[in-house]
């Protein structure tokens, strides 16, 4: 971590030296110069962003299937300052009963099945039961319209949790 930093800070400096010497020793006439400034720019802005999605902020992609649940926030909505409400879900992926990843801090739209998944998993969490999440579509049956639509109106998945399994000792 601590070197990807310092690795990206020796390529900012370097980019700032190289743009710097264009602009004072290069014939460049001066809407090219303030072009490649701006250009600079523009790229120190989008590396932040990008470093931001790798650095603790909640990840917008979808939760894994199977996941360990380590914690959850959720953000309620609410009708008078017109937000949508969101929940923040800090999972690792599981293989079999084992995670296989770091924890990964996860964004979802609000539900209320999503909620109230969350908050029996919750107090199951504190009674010290590891919960063992995942996620099915909502059931469809007939023409029916979808009833659990996020605001895109893309259908949303239902979370499903259960306690985590006792691993199997190995023989004697």
């Amino acid at each position: 971590m601590t070197e990807a930093l310092l690795l990206q800070v020796f390529a900012y400096v370097l980019l700032l030296a190289l743009v710097s010497l264009a602009l004072i020793y290069a014939p460049f006439k001066t809407w090219l110069k303030l072009g490649l400034v701006l250009l600079t720019t523009g790229c120190y802005l989008l590396a932040y962003q990008a470093w931001q999605q790798t650095q603790g902020w909640p990840s917008h992609t979808t939760l894994p299937d199977k996941f360990l649940l380590h914690a959850s926030v959720i953000d309620e909505p609410d009708v008078e300052a017109g937000t949508k409400g969101k929940i923040f879900i800090w999972a690792s992926t599981l293989k079999g009963s084992f995670p296989v990843s770091e924890p990964r801090a996860y964004l979802i739209p609000y539900g209320k099945q999503a909620h109230s998944a969350l908050e029996d998993a919750l107090k199951n969490m504190r009674e010290g039961n590891l919960q063992m999440g995942g996620l099915s579509k909502g059931s469809q049956k007939g023409n029916k319209p979808p009833q659990n639509l996020d605001g895109i109106g893309e259908e949303q998945l239902e979370l499903k949790f259960e306690k985590l399994p006792d691993p199997s000792l190995p023989e004697k």
